[in-house]
């Protein structure tokens, strides 16, 4: 699970359930309109922050998933894993774009 939480009040904004093991990481995109978490259960899911909806599930890795980031202008996803990859990914099309 991801816990959102508003830094000026401190206040709980709401639990985003969906993977079925630990989260090691989570990132915002470049407008705050979405954010991609990633999980030892080998994958990064894409959330909207304002609905709470899960957006979609990036599948790849044979690992867990241990960092994911975007680019500066929110076009492109980097998910990095214990299966030593680096994989890209287009986070409007949710395909894969190249691996490292």
């Amino acid at each position: 699970t991801v816990k959102l939480w508003d830094p000026t009040t401190m206040e709980d904004k709401g639990t985003l359930k969906g993977h079925s093991g630990i989260v090691w990481g989570v990132a915002w995109n470049h407008d705050g309109s979405l954010l991609a978490s990633a999980s030892d259960d080998k994958t990064v899911k894409l959330w909207d922050p304002t609905t709470m909806e899960e957006k979609g599930t990036l599948r790849g890795h044979s690992n867990t998933v241990a960092s994911v980031a975007f680019n500066n202008d929110g076009t492109l996803i980097a998910s990095g894993s214990w299966d030593n990859t680096v994989r890209l990914w287009d986070p409007t099309t949710m395909e894969e774009k190249g691996t490292l």
